[in-house]
Order: C-alpha cells, then structure tokens, then sequence
C-alpha cells in the first residue's frame, strides 16, 4: 500500500462491529485548500467523497455518531458541535450535515476527541472514535495526555486517526505529534493524501469483520 497505514494487533473480539462509534471531522478553514491531487477538489470535498464511499456500506452494521469542529460563530477554540449521537443507517444523515459545511475556524481537536469519548461513555464499555484532520491542535489541547485518560480510565477506547495532506501542516520532516492518540489508544494510524487512500482508511477503521464473515458462510 502506498500511503502509510499502520495497524496494531486487533482480533475481531477487540474490535466488533456492534461498538458505537463517532465520527469527529475536521471542518476547519485549512479543509477548503485544494487537496492538490489535480482533481480540482478542495480537502473538504475529497474526505467527504471518501465517506459518501464508505458509510452506506457500514452505516447499515453499526451506530455511527457525528461531531464537528471549526466552522461556528463561538470563539474558534471552543466550536465543537455533536451533530448526533450513534444511529443505526446514519449515513445519508451523517453526508447531508457534511456537505452543508462551509470550512472556518481553527482545530480543538483534543476537545473534539475528548466530547465523543464522554458522548459514547467511555469509562462504562468499549468504544470506538474516528478522527479525520488535515492539521494539528492549534487550541493549546494535549492529545498525548487525552490519549493517556481515554486509556487508563476507559473500559477500552480505540481512537483511530486519519490525517490528510498533513505534510503540509508539519512540513516533509515533521512529525505528526496527534497520532498519539492512535498509537496510545491501539488504534490506526494512517496518513493519506487520495480519496482512495482516504476510503481504504474508513474501510480499516469501521470494518465489520464479524458481520462479513458470516454473511459469507451463508
């Protein structure tokens, strides 16, 4: 595979398909750049095809929950909105709140994190959180230190983490600080810069292995 995607060991009893999980997207003002891969997209649009890709095929399996951080008319570093909880067949629901955005604001990402993991009641059962970002914190949040609570006070939180184009929010050389939250929580980690890149991403994060296999041996 071309882009770096890394997966932790994880059995399908680690990681059944019946967990809730929420969606926290990246709707800050960098997300309306081109995604500078010549097919005239903007960031938002290339991530949000990816999804409208992925989710009628996950939707129907598991809950799927919504937050989004950037755009709204509060201080940039507290709009962070839960847009709805876990849904079954939440994926037309989860495609029409995204294409209404309009990129803005900055990235409290580690507030984002940190509200699905309550939303989902961490501490109380396993969850899941997936989280796409085409940049860093910018709101003086410590992901690495959220990533060590989600761990040691959750009954399992796994935190996957997508980051698009991020070479240029850190530079060639530089290094992505908040896939900590990944590599702490046990999730995937993967950086991408195609839709194609993107969706195979979704595919690892969300996969229903559990149903798969089962629809198969019928």
């Amino acid at each position: 595979m071309a882009f770096s995607l890394l997966f932790p060991a994880m059995t399908h009893a680690q990681q059944p398909c019946t967990e809730d999980a929420i969606l926290v997207f990246d709707a800050s003002k960098s997300m309306a750049a081109a995604a500078g891969d010549n097919t005239g997209l903007r960031r938002i649009d290339a991530v949000r095809s990816a999804l409208a890709r992925v989710l009628p095929r996950v939707a129907p399996k598991r809950r799927l929950g919504l937050i989004v951080y950037g755009p709204g008319s509060r201080p940039a570093c507290v709009n962070v909105a839960l847009e709805f909880r876990p849904l079954i067949n939440a994926s037309e629901r989860i495609m029409a709140r995204l294409d209404a955005l309009k990129p803005d604001g900055r990235t409290p990402l580690t507030r984002a994190v940190r509200l699905a993991a309550e939303v989902l009641d961490f501490r109380s059962r396993p969850v899941t959180i997936v989280l796409l970002t085409d940049g860093e914190e910018t709101c003086d949040g410590a992901p690495c230190a959220l990533a060590k609570t989600l761990k040691a006070e959750g009954a399992r939180t796994t935190v996957h983490v997508i980051s698009y184009h991020i070479a240029s929010a850190i530079g060639s050389e530089g290094v992505f600080a908040s896939r900590c939250i990944a590599d702490e929580t046990g999730g995937i980690y993967a950086a991408t810069n195609t839709v194609d890149e993107v969706a195979a991403a979704l595919e690892a994060a969300l996969a229903c292995p559990m149903v798969s296999e089962a629809g198969a041996g019928r």
